[in-house]
């Protein structure tokens, strides 16, 4: 099992991860966060502006009196909007934002029963460290994320269909694996060989393409979880199962 390992998050647009993060403060606050403690900000300075204003009744005419609460309130505002804006807004606009990125408990979870069912991402027969045990490793953390993010998709065709391109990077894992072994003893016998930098390139495009892969899962995750139907997506499993890895077909 792949212990000790983090399996990637979903990540994506925050937008989107909205369909599945995340509640009407936290949306707001992505959204528009700047804007929230602008406002919150300038009716602050105003309220501290009139209460300025009402302490010198007595002291000025009525008039003048208007005339100076009318400037305080502007100067407050404005001296309360600027760190209001930088302070707050901005923090708790990024910070909503990272929220929305990071994994949901229940997509923790997915992933969490993933990686107990994840192949050992340093196996034998590979120098822990190596450049081969490195890249057979990064094989590993995608496909495990990818079958993480189909544990999250609802019941019904797509996640079929994705279970199936599941089957095949399992297939294109363990090729990877024979690729990396081969890579190892091949660094064994004489590093730097030009055998040994084509199945080293071999290798690192396989790499390459499990982690877009699991990347456009995640995306098509996303829709599905946004109520759009097989028909809707068909095209990007389609695209999908075209980028998945291709080992097999190189030996």
């Amino acid at each position: 099992m792949a212990r000790g390992r983090a399996v990637p998050p979903p990540g994506g647009d925050w937008r989107r991860r909205m369909a599945v993060r995340g509640g009407r403060v936290s949306h707001t606050l992505a959204s528009h966060g700047w804007l929230v403690f602008l406002l919150a900000g300038a009716g602050l300075g105003v309220l501290i502006g009139i209460a300025i204003g009402f302490s010198q009744v007595g002291q000025y005419p009525a008039d003048e009196l208007f005339g100076r609460s009318i400037g305080y309130a502007i100067a407050s505002a404005v001296f309360c909007v600027v760190p209001s804006v930088l302070l707050l807004g901005l923090p708790s606009q990024a910070l909503a934002r990272a929220y929305l990125r990071s994994a949901s408990p229940a997509e923790r979870e997915a992933m969490r029963r993933a990686a107990e069912n994840a192949p050992a991402a340093e196996p034998d027969g590979l120098v822990p460290g190596s450049r081969w045990s490195r890249a057979y490793a990064g094989c590993v953390g995608s496909v495990t994320a990818f079958h993480g993010v189909v544990r999250t998709v609802p019941d019904g065709p797509a996640r079929d269909w994705l279970r199936d391109i599941g089957g095949n990077l399992d297939a294109e894992l363990a090729e990877a694996l024979r690729t990396a072994r081969m890579g190892e003893s091949l660094d064994g016998a004489g590093p730097g060989s030009e055998v040994a930098r084509t199945v080293g390139a071999r290798l690192e495009v396989a790499r390459t393409a499990f982690h877009d892969t699991a990347e456009l899962a995640a995306s098509i995750a996303l829709d599905l979880r946004v109520d759009s139907g097989f028909d809707d997506v068909r095209s990007q499993l389609d695209l999908l199962a075209a980028q998945a890895p291709h080992l097999r077909r190189q030996t």
